[in-house]
Protein backbone atom coordinates (compact mmCIF):
# COMPACT_ATOMS: atom_id res chain seq x y z
CA UNK A 1 0.00 0.00 0.00
CA UNK A 2 1.52 3.75 -1.34
CA UNK A 3 1.46 5.59 2.45
CA UNK A 4 1.95 9.28 0.66
CA UNK A 5 -1.23 10.74 0.20
CA UNK A 6 -0.09 12.65 -2.97
CA UNK A 7 0.70 9.36 -4.75
CA UNK A 8 -2.88 8.24 -5.42
CA UNK A 9 -5.03 6.28 -8.07
CA UNK A 10 -7.38 8.17 -9.89
CA UNK A 11 -10.41 6.41 -12.19
CA UNK A 12 -11.46 9.31 -14.86
CA UNK A 13 -14.99 9.20 -15.33
CA UNK A 14 -14.36 9.99 -19.11
CA UNK A 15 -13.21 7.05 -20.08
CA UNK A 16 -13.56 4.24 -17.60
CA UNK A 17 -11.55 1.98 -19.09
CA UNK A 18 -8.10 3.94 -18.17
CA UNK A 19 -6.81 4.24 -15.02
CA UNK A 20 -4.07 6.87 -14.74
CA UNK A 21 -1.67 7.39 -11.62
CA UNK A 22 -1.98 11.41 -10.49
CA UNK A 23 0.69 13.09 -8.28
CA UNK A 24 -2.10 15.73 -6.49
CA UNK A 25 0.59 17.51 -5.39
CA UNK A 26 1.41 18.87 -8.90
CA UNK A 27 -1.93 19.60 -9.71
CA UNK A 28 -3.56 23.27 -9.21
CA UNK A 29 -6.29 23.51 -6.91
CA UNK A 30 -8.62 24.05 -9.71
CA UNK A 31 -7.73 21.04 -10.82
CA UNK A 32 -7.73 19.49 -7.35
CA UNK A 33 -11.17 20.65 -7.36
CA UNK A 34 -12.11 19.64 -10.77
CA UNK A 35 -11.23 15.97 -9.66
CA UNK A 36 -13.56 16.01 -7.24
CA UNK A 37 -16.25 17.24 -9.01
CA UNK A 38 -15.80 14.66 -11.09
CA UNK A 39 -15.95 11.94 -8.16
CA UNK A 40 -19.12 13.17 -6.81
CA UNK A 41 -20.45 13.06 -10.68
CA UNK A 42 -19.51 9.49 -11.15
CA UNK A 43 -21.27 8.42 -7.53
CA UNK A 44 -24.14 10.56 -8.67
CA UNK A 45 -24.56 8.58 -11.33
CA UNK A 46 -23.87 5.40 -10.04
CA UNK A 47 -26.77 5.84 -7.20
CA UNK A 48 -29.28 6.72 -10.15
CA UNK A 49 -28.37 3.58 -12.26
CA UNK A 50 -28.96 1.50 -8.70
CA UNK A 51 -32.05 3.29 -8.20
CA UNK A 52 -33.63 2.75 -11.91
CA UNK A 53 -32.40 -1.14 -10.92
CA UNK A 54 -34.33 -1.08 -8.12
CA UNK A 55 -37.19 -0.10 -9.62
CA UNK A 56 -36.93 -2.09 -13.01
CA UNK A 57 -37.07 -5.05 -10.09
CA UNK A 58 -40.07 -4.12 -8.59
CA UNK A 59 -41.61 -3.60 -11.36
CA UNK A 60 -40.46 -7.14 -12.75
CA UNK A 61 -41.70 -8.61 -9.49
CA UNK A 62 -45.19 -7.22 -9.58
CA UNK A 63 -45.21 -8.49 -13.26
CA UNK A 64 -44.55 -12.14 -12.12
CA UNK A 65 -47.46 -11.81 -9.70
CA UNK A 66 -49.93 -10.11 -11.83
CA UNK A 67 -48.63 -13.16 -14.66
CA UNK A 68 -49.16 -15.88 -12.13
CA UNK A 69 -51.22 -15.03 -9.16
CA UNK A 70 -54.73 -16.05 -11.45
CA UNK A 71 -53.35 -19.25 -12.29
CA UNK A 72 -52.54 -20.26 -8.61
CA UNK A 73 -55.68 -19.07 -7.03
CA UNK A 74 -57.58 -20.87 -9.75
CA UNK A 75 -54.82 -24.19 -8.96
CA UNK A 76 -55.84 -24.09 -5.35
CA UNK A 77 -59.44 -23.42 -5.83
CA UNK A 78 -59.41 -27.07 -7.78
CA UNK A 79 -57.09 -28.63 -5.69
CA UNK A 80 -59.34 -27.72 -2.42
CA UNK A 81 -62.21 -29.01 -4.07
CA UNK A 82 -60.44 -32.14 -5.13
CA UNK A 83 -59.48 -32.37 -2.04
CA UNK A 84 -62.84 -32.17 -0.46
CA UNK A 85 -64.11 -34.92 -3.20
CA UNK A 86 -61.65 -37.21 -2.03
CA UNK A 87 -62.59 -36.72 1.58
CA UNK A 88 -66.12 -37.37 1.02
CA UNK A 89 -65.44 -40.58 -1.54
CA UNK A 90 -63.42 -41.95 1.69
CA UNK A 91 -66.29 -41.69 3.90
CA UNK A 92 -68.07 -44.81 3.79
CA UNK A 93 -64.75 -46.85 4.11
CA UNK A 94 -63.76 -44.65 7.17
CA UNK A 95 -67.46 -46.06 8.57
CA UNK A 96 -66.43 -49.42 7.60
CA UNK A 97 -63.27 -49.16 9.13
CA UNK A 98 -64.97 -47.69 12.74
CA UNK A 99 -67.56 -50.96 12.77
CA UNK A 100 -64.87 -53.42 12.50
CA UNK A 101 -62.46 -52.01 14.85
CA UNK A 102 -64.34 -50.75 17.07
CA UNK A 103 -62.93 -46.91 17.13
CA UNK A 104 -64.36 -43.34 16.54
CA UNK A 105 -64.18 -42.49 13.25
CA UNK A 106 -63.08 -39.17 13.98
CA UNK A 107 -60.29 -40.01 15.74
CA UNK A 108 -57.45 -40.82 13.23
CA UNK A 109 -56.18 -37.59 11.75
CA UNK A 110 -54.69 -40.16 9.02
CA UNK A 111 -56.42 -42.69 6.68
CA UNK A 112 -54.30 -45.10 4.02
CA UNK A 113 -55.40 -47.05 0.96
CA UNK A 114 -52.64 -49.52 -0.61
CA UNK A 115 -52.94 -51.38 -3.87
CA UNK A 116 -52.72 -54.62 -2.29
CA UNK A 117 -49.57 -55.27 -5.15
CA UNK A 118 -47.90 -52.22 -3.29
CA UNK A 119 -48.06 -49.97 -6.37
CA UNK A 120 -49.87 -47.21 -5.28
CA UNK A 121 -50.86 -45.68 -1.87
CA UNK A 122 -53.48 -42.77 -1.15
CA UNK A 123 -53.54 -41.21 2.86
CA UNK A 124 -56.01 -38.61 3.58
CA UNK A 125 -55.84 -36.59 6.84
CA UNK A 126 -55.36 -33.01 8.77
CA UNK A 127 -52.24 -31.63 9.66
CA UNK A 128 -52.16 -31.75 13.45
CA UNK A 129 -50.55 -29.20 15.87
CA UNK A 130 -50.24 -29.52 19.27
CA UNK A 131 -50.81 -26.52 22.19
CA UNK A 132 -51.89 -26.71 25.67
CA UNK A 133 -54.52 -25.75 27.52
CA UNK A 134 -52.15 -23.56 30.28
CA UNK A 135 -51.77 -26.14 33.06
CA UNK A 136 -49.28 -27.25 32.04
CA UNK A 137 -47.10 -24.87 34.26
CA UNK A 138 -48.41 -26.58 37.58
CA UNK A 139 -46.09 -29.81 35.56
CA UNK A 140 -43.42 -27.60 34.54
CA UNK A 141 -42.96 -26.41 38.42
CA UNK A 142 -43.43 -29.35 39.35
CA UNK A 143 -40.16 -30.98 37.37
CA UNK A 144 -38.29 -28.00 38.39
CA UNK A 145 -38.18 -28.15 42.01
CA UNK A 146 -37.57 -31.93 41.63
CA UNK A 147 -34.77 -31.20 39.88
CA UNK A 148 -33.84 -28.25 42.02
CA UNK A 149 -33.91 -30.28 45.19
CA UNK A 150 -31.01 -33.09 43.43
CA UNK A 151 -28.92 -30.46 44.98
CA UNK A 152 -25.50 -32.23 43.98
CA UNK A 153 -21.93 -31.81 42.16
CA UNK A 154 -22.57 -34.94 40.38
CA UNK A 155 -21.72 -33.99 37.10
CA UNK A 156 -24.67 -36.51 35.21
CA UNK A 157 -27.35 -35.44 37.51
CA UNK A 158 -25.93 -31.44 36.55
CA UNK A 159 -26.40 -32.53 32.83
CA UNK A 160 -29.76 -33.94 32.71
CA UNK A 161 -30.58 -31.23 34.71
CA UNK A 162 -29.36 -28.99 32.08
CA UNK A 163 -30.97 -31.15 29.86
CA UNK A 164 -34.55 -30.69 31.38
CA UNK A 165 -34.23 -27.00 31.82
CA UNK A 166 -33.65 -26.95 28.11
CA UNK A 167 -36.87 -28.80 27.01
CA UNK A 168 -39.00 -27.23 29.36
CA UNK A 169 -37.91 -23.93 27.76
CA UNK A 170 -40.70 -22.60 25.95
CA UNK A 171 -41.16 -20.87 22.68
CA UNK A 172 -39.69 -17.83 22.44
CA UNK A 173 -42.71 -16.73 19.85
CA UNK A 174 -45.74 -18.24 21.27
CA UNK A 175 -44.70 -19.12 24.75
CA UNK A 176 -45.64 -22.41 24.79
CA UNK A 177 -43.73 -25.60 25.12
CA UNK A 178 -42.45 -27.49 22.70
CA UNK A 179 -44.31 -31.08 22.05
CA UNK A 180 -40.71 -32.67 20.69
CA UNK A 181 -38.98 -31.61 23.41
CA UNK A 182 -41.50 -32.74 25.92
CA UNK A 183 -41.46 -36.23 24.02
CA UNK A 184 -37.18 -36.05 24.72
CA UNK A 185 -37.67 -35.53 28.15
CA UNK A 186 -40.14 -38.38 28.96
CA UNK A 187 -37.43 -40.29 27.56
CA UNK A 188 -35.50 -39.37 31.16
CA UNK A 189 -38.09 -41.16 33.38
CA UNK A 190 -35.80 -44.11 33.82
CA UNK A 191 -32.73 -42.04 34.31
CA UNK A 192 -34.15 -40.24 37.56
CA UNK A 193 -36.67 -42.64 38.59
CA UNK A 194 -39.02 -40.09 40.93
CA UNK A 195 -42.47 -40.06 41.52
CA UNK A 196 -42.23 -36.35 41.18
CA UNK A 197 -40.80 -36.09 38.19
CA UNK A 198 -43.63 -38.60 36.44
CA UNK A 199 -46.26 -36.73 38.04
CA UNK A 200 -45.31 -33.98 36.65
CA UNK A 201 -44.77 -35.14 33.29
CA UNK A 202 -48.24 -36.30 33.03
CA UNK A 203 -49.73 -32.67 33.95
CA UNK A 204 -47.89 -31.65 30.86
CA UNK A 205 -48.84 -34.32 28.52
CA UNK A 206 -52.89 -34.16 30.17
CA UNK A 207 -52.19 -30.45 29.38
CA UNK A 208 -51.49 -31.18 25.66
CA UNK A 209 -54.24 -30.22 23.17
CA UNK A 210 -54.46 -31.75 19.38
CA UNK A 211 -55.85 -29.62 17.23
CA UNK A 212 -56.46 -30.83 13.22
CA UNK A 213 -56.15 -28.08 11.00
CA UNK A 214 -55.58 -28.04 7.24
CA UNK A 215 -56.49 -31.16 5.01
CA UNK A 216 -54.09 -32.87 2.87
CA UNK A 217 -53.49 -35.65 0.51
CA UNK A 218 -50.67 -37.38 0.39
CA UNK A 219 -49.20 -40.91 -1.88
CA UNK A 220 -47.28 -42.43 -4.25
CA UNK A 221 -47.58 -44.77 -7.27
CA UNK A 222 -44.77 -46.79 -9.31
CA UNK A 223 -44.64 -45.77 -13.19
CA UNK A 224 -42.88 -47.01 -16.04
CA UNK A 225 -40.22 -44.15 -17.21
CA UNK A 226 -38.50 -45.94 -20.07
CA UNK A 227 -38.88 -49.39 -18.99
CA UNK A 228 -37.58 -48.34 -15.51
CA UNK A 229 -39.89 -48.42 -12.42
CA UNK A 230 -40.02 -44.92 -10.50
CA UNK A 231 -41.77 -44.07 -7.66
CA UNK A 232 -44.03 -40.52 -7.82
CA UNK A 233 -44.73 -38.88 -4.75
CA UNK A 234 -47.33 -36.16 -4.20
CA UNK A 235 -48.53 -34.33 -1.57
CA UNK A 236 -51.21 -31.46 -1.72
CA UNK A 237 -52.85 -29.49 1.73
CA UNK A 238 -55.36 -26.84 1.68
Amino acid sequence: MNNNINDIEVHEPQILSNMSKINLADLTPEERKALVEQAKELEKQEKAKKTENVKALKELSEDFVNRNIDHLVNQHKNVEDFIAALFKDYNHIKELKADIYGVEKNNQDSHTSTLSDGSASITIGYNVTIGFDGTESSGVEMIKSYINSLATDDENVKKLAKMVNTFLKPNAKTGMLNPVKIIELSKLRDEFNSEKFNEGLEIIFNAQQRRQNSMYVSGWKFIDVNDIPKKLEFRFTV
